[in-house]
């Protein structure tokens, strides 16, 4: 069965970038609406499977979610009518569903005050069902997934594997909880890297933290296990200051960095708000103290208008000193994109 169209969520301020990077595989391709913000549905003129093939090639940046359509509902009964309607669009497609792999139902209505409907519901039909056949739920760790949004009075339903949703959340809307010892929301972005990149990071080792201050990126260091040298020149959080394993150079990187002989450390964090040049000749130089194969995260703070050039400008100067693993704007990202590297 050939899709025709799939649903996509979008950042509000990167949706022309989001759409370039399904123009870019199809360009016949049509928005047909948003349904919501940051969540529109696509005409695909080479199909569903032809763009998920590509970016499996070239995972996108700014797309932060997609799910095929294989149903559209009108949904104009009862409630309980209407839920066994949508029931049925996922019965007469589970044979795409494979039965050894765990699935999750993810559904979102885009007006959820206003709906007849509850997400709960929905959910508890489609996984029940799904479950007396000899499927196993797994709603943490699903490998596929069922995808169910319901607009006003339609519904669209999609099935697929997770690792083709470009996330494993609906809708790319990663989620953390707040922990009482947080310093800083920022510290988000970096467990979602952690993450959404599946870096494996060595249980122990040194760790440097460029521009650290408040401290959010070094405590989720040194809960992983880290001593971490914290380089800014403003003050760290006081929670930081009596661990033994963290030591602050109050100073900026630019003046730490010529001071460090040997290649000593074994992960690099960048969070600072800098200008995207500035930023990549300080990670360029950083890379001298890094040992062979460590991994570096850094953060490229884009201004408006500034796109995919900017990135592919980056990138290209990065490459001197790294392998640049994944380039990704993550749900916790605000005005920035996330770089996985590798000296």
């Amino acid at each position: 069965m050939s899709i025709e169209e799939m649903m996509i969520t979008v950042k509000p301020e990167s949706l022309q970038v989001s759409l370039n990077e399904i123009f870019a595989v199809d360009r016949e391709a049509k928005l047909v609406r948003w349904l919501d913000e940051g969540m529109g549905l696509i005409r695909l003129r080479v199909g569903y499977e032809q763009v998920i093939t590509a970016f499996r090639k070239r995972p996108p940046i700014f797309l932060q979610h997609v799910f095929p359509v294989c149903d559209t509902l009108t949904l104009e009964q009862s409630v309980d009518e209407d839920l066994q309607q949508i029931l049925g669009a996922v019965q007469a497609q589970v044979a795409l569903l494979d039965k050894s792999k765990s699935f999750s139902i993810q559904t979102r209505i885009t007006q959820p005050k206003q709906s007849r409907f509850k997400r709960f519901d929905i959910n508890r039909v489609v996984s029940e069902w799904l479950q007396a056949e000899g499927y196993a739920l797994d709603v943490k760790h699903p490998e596929q997934v069922v995808s169910i949004v319901v607009d006003s009075e339609q519904a669209y339903v999609g099935i697929s594997r997770t690792a083709d949703n470009l996330s494993s959340w609906a809708g790319g809307h990663h989620r953390f909880k707040h922990e009482e010892e947080q310093i800083s929301r920022a510290e988000f972005k970096l467990l979602e890297a952690i993450e959404v990149f599946d870096i494996q990071l060595p249980s122990r080792g040194l760790a440097l933290d460029l521009g650290a201050s408040p401290g959010g990126w070094t405590r989720v260091l040194l809960q992983r296990g880290f001593h971490v040298f914290a380089i800014d020149p403003a003050d760290l959080h006081p929670s930081l200051r009596k661990n033994h394993n963290c030591k602050h150079f109050k100073q900026t990187a630019q003046v730490f960095l010529p001071n460090q002989g040997e290649a000593d450390f074994d992960l690099l964090v960048n969070d600072m708000r800098m200008h995207v040049r500035e930023s990549v000749d300080l990670m360029l130089e950083a890379a001298d103290v890094l040992k062979p194969g460590a991994y570096a995260i850094m953060t490229l703070k884009l201004r408006k208008k500034q796109g995919l050039k900017v990135i592919e400008q980056a990138v290209s100067h990065l490459q001197k000193k790294y392998q640049v693993l994944r380039v990704k704007e993550l749900f916790h990202n605000r005005s920035e994109v996330t770089l996985l590297l590798q000296k």
